[in-house]
């Protein structure tokens, strides 16, 4: 016999005081009346809450909004330095570094033009940028979630071995070559994962407290599996994820989400990976730019002034970049969201990529599961940093 697990009164009590303070942190500024009305909680309970989160530095009051009457209520805010996290993003040829605060705002960035090297003087760079934005932002060391590092390859199962990483010229690189100098608790992780982290994250919309219901909360706090989205990044590689229950799925080999290493066309093009016919081959930002030896601005820019062989290359881009989201559609039979460098153009053909999509599918569809990254380059860009921010909230 199946026994339903029992809920104490201190699971009540922890529960209430995540879902105030994640209710907090969704909207801008929020009044106790409206925490109560929305999560249909007592004012007892609401202000007891708030007096814990207040005691624990992760809220505070900030002035009053308008009166409609009466007494002006408080506004309350998230404490935005009450905790941060620091991005470190690798390339061939940057390293960036960004301080990121509790609500995910970019508080300072730093960036050095460095190509990759497996020395020590290409980690101390690291090292260096990593305590410039702590030491110029005075930030305590134990208000220092972690550090999180992305790089555009592949990972071993615990993230501690860069098995494969073409573009860097790297394999078997071990992790902590990098993190065993940085003073704060560190991942790594693929760009692409990252960057899907990044949208999940500044994906979720908040609205006007007046008009939050409390089931759309709950669909904001994605408790369902069923709310899960797989996401795809066009950048000069291809990859992605399939995020469900606010975590990144990573598959048993940690290789969950390497969308551009599927075959399109057997025998095809050759990819960066060294198989033959990838769809990375025939849909990464290489295709539409380095090939042409031109930039992406240039390629757009060429095609909507009507250059017959850039429309040609499009069209053939398109074909097989609604092939290969038909496909995941198939497998995944759910929402679909298109990011990286390239989405950001491709939403001006929004209407002709649905179209191509839909007469693709061999059912009923109109496309609508396929949406287009909302967040910007360099919010992408912290999406390691991030899981620590998401890892912290959840168990408050």
């Amino acid at each position: 016999m199946i026994t339903a697990e029992k809920i104490t009164t201190t699971d009540v009590k922890r529960l209430n005081k995540n879902r105030i303070f994640r209710l907090i942190h969704y909207t801008d500024k929020i009044s106790r009346q409206e925490i109560a009305d929305i999560l249909q909680l007592s004012l007892p309970t609401v202000n007891q809450n708030l007096k814990l989160l207040t005691n624990d530095g992760l809220i505070e009051f900030e002035g009053n909004f308008e009166s409609t009457g009466g007494r002006k209520a408080q506004a309350i805010i998230v404490r935005g330095m009450s905790k941060c996290a620091i991005s470190v993003n690798l390339s061939i040829s940057d390293i960036k570094v960004a301080l990121v605060n509790l609500k995910g705002n970019i508080i300072c960035s730093e960036k050095a033009s460095v190509d990759f090297s497996d020395n020590d003087e290409y980690i101390d760079t690291i090292v260096k940028l990593v305590d410039d934005v702590v030491v110029r932002n005075n930030v305590d060391s134990e208000d220092i979630l972690g550090v999180g590092i992305t790089v555009p390859g592949i990972f071993d199962m615990n993230n501690e071995i860069i098995v494969s990483a073409p573009t860097m010229g790297i394999r078997n690189y071990p992790v902590s070559a990098i993190t065993s100098r940085i003073p704060y608790k560190c991942i790594a992780m693929n760009d692409a994962k990252a960057n899907s982290y990044a949208e999940y994250w500044f994906g979720r919309e908040s609205k006007d407290n007046k008009n939050i219901t409390i089931e759309e909360f709950n669909k904001h706090l994605m408790t369902s599996s069923e709310d899960g989205k797989l996401y795809l990044m066009l950048n000069t590689g291809v990859g992605g994820s399939y995020i469900s229950n606010e975590r990144i799925m990573q598959g048993k080999h940690n290789r969950y989400g390497e969308f551009g290493h599927m075959t399109l066309h057997p025998n095809g093009k050759l990819c960066t990976c060294g198989k033959l016919g990838c769809f990375e081959a025939y849909v990464s930002a290489k295709k539409l730019s380095e090939e042409l030896d031109v930039s992406l601005v240039e390629f757009f820019c060429r095609l909507k002034n009507g250059d017959e062989e850039f429309a040609k290359v499009f069209d053939e881009y398109l074909d097989n970049l609604t092939t290969g989201i038909n496909n995941l559609y198939i497998m995944c039979d759910g929402d679909i969201v298109l990011g990286g460098p390239v989405s950001y153009f491709l939403k001006n053909y929004e209407d002709e990529i649905r179209k191509r999509l839909v007469s693709k599918y061999c059912f009923d569809t109109d496309a609508s599961y396929l949406s287009f990254a909302k967040c910007t380059v360099e919010q992408s860009d912290t999406g390691a940093a991030l899981t620590f921010l998401g890892d912290f909230i959840r168990g408050i």
